[in-house]
């Protein structure tokens, strides 16, 4: 756990971590889903529809969220 706290490593994180993230905006921008100012850092998404998105979101993640409840349940055949 000490070698996590060793500053070189911490350092190489952030900046691991900073270049993904540039790379994901970049990504996205280039997807058209928002626009991606290299020079200052800034991503700026494009307006979308809730009433689109949040139906999707439900169904990616409500299903398998209950499925996994009803897994842990024990619900189902018997």
């Amino acid at each position: 756990m000490t070698d996590l706290l060793k500053p070189y490593i911490l350092r190489a994180i952030t900046y691991g971590l900073t270049v993904a993230l540039g790379l994901v905006f970049t990504w996205l921008s280039s997807l058209g889903y928002g626009s991606y100012d290299a020079a200052t850092g800034l991503f700026d998404p494009h307006p979308v529809s809730l009433y689109v998105i949040v139906p999707a979101l439900a169904g990616m993640i409500g299903a398998p969220a209950l499925a996994l409840i009803a897994l842990i349940k024990g619900w189902g055949r018997k």
